[in-house]
């Protein structure tokens, strides 16, 4: 029973891995690629003889103008995490897909988030709502158990609210390089691709406070730093829309990322973990945004403003 408890408590951890998306630093702005050219007397000639050609707007610095004057947007984030857990010769396969709906409205501020978890044909959702009023920052929560209240800090906020990671990517020095057009949205968006380096993502995961349920496993702060020195860099796409130059998108493959560290959790274990191991074969998370300044509104249920 001791180690099922410990196994919950990594499987758990690697749920919690997920919060990283949120809790990233900003860097220096993103870089794209580009051609640099190198003016010739002729290249000058030629100049002279033609029009001059119109600046093509930069998708990467519109988007961060853009995303300042943000009012409201609705955004649908999805987690896809299959695992493989083999407990002393037994074999067990965990599927499992997390959606969270949201639609967030900052003046006044207010959310609205609607979660599902389909694991192996069992579903569990939550509600989530927070308004900010004179009174306090307050979320009320049900769990299919009923609803739940509680005061909450505005800076706490930022880990609910998905435009925050679109605009972390964006502003990240992740090296982003084009890679064409896709359609998003049922709208053409540029897409991007760049790269987040293993010393990066070790300093997001640590930060987050992802791994903080492991500790009661007796994984000290110097064993978790060391067990992710080998996490290896992880590819990030990212889409802008071509029209109206918002971000619409990213999608991010943890998987190698996730396999790496749930191996390193395992075997700083020792004789805890003996008999367990577990792969995670897939972990994708994707986010679209759309309604930028024109989500759709809702109302905080009576009965959750009435819970304690």
């Amino acid at each position: 029973m001791k180690k099922r408890n410990r196994f919950l408590a990594l499987v758990l951890a690697g749920a919690l891995a997920l919060s990283m998306t949120a809790c990233g630093n900003g860097g220096a702005d993103s870089e794209t690629s580009g051609d640099t050219g190198v003016e010739t007397e002729e290249g000058a000639a030629s100049e002279e003889a033609e029009a001059p050609a119109e600046e093509e707007a930069d998708p990467f610095a519109a988007a961060q103008e853009n995303m300042k004057t943000v009012t409201s947007l609705d955004a649908v984030m999805e987690m896809e995490m299959d695992m493989v857990v083999n407990a002393n010769g037994e074999e067990q396969n965990v599927e499992s897909v997390t959606t969270t709906d949201m639609s967030c409205f900052y003046d006044p501020l207010h959310m609205r988030m609607d979660m599902t978890v389909d694991a192996g044909g069992v579903n569990q959702t939550a509600n989530i709502y927070i308004e900010n009023s004179d009174e306090g920052c307050m979320m009320y929560m049900n769990d299919g158990t009923g609803w739940q209240s509680q005061e909450i800090s505005v800076t706490d906020v930022d880990q609910y609210d998905f435009s925050t990671d679109m605009s972390l990517y964006l502003d990240g020095n992740y090296n982003f390089e084009e890679a064409g057009t896709e359609d998003v949205n049922g709208s053409t968006a540029y897409k991007y691709t760049g790269t987040i380096s293993g010393d990066e993502m070790k300093d997001l995961i640590l930060s987050s406070g992802a791994l903080d349920s492991v500790k009661q496993l007796g994984v000290d702060e110097s064993q978790l730093d060391s067990l992710m020195g080998e996490l290896g860099d992880l590819k990030i796409d990212y889409w802008i829309d071509q029209a109206t130059m918002y971000p619409v998108k990213y999608e991010i493959d943890m998987t190698e990322t996730m396999d790496t560290l749930m191996s390193s959790l395992l075997g700083s274990l020792g004789e805890q973990a003996e008999g367990l191991s577990m792969n995670v074969p897939k972990m994708v998370i994707r986010m679209t945004c759309s309604n930028y300044n024109a989500a759709t509104d809702f109302s905080i249920p009576e009965e959750a403003k009435a819970a304690q």
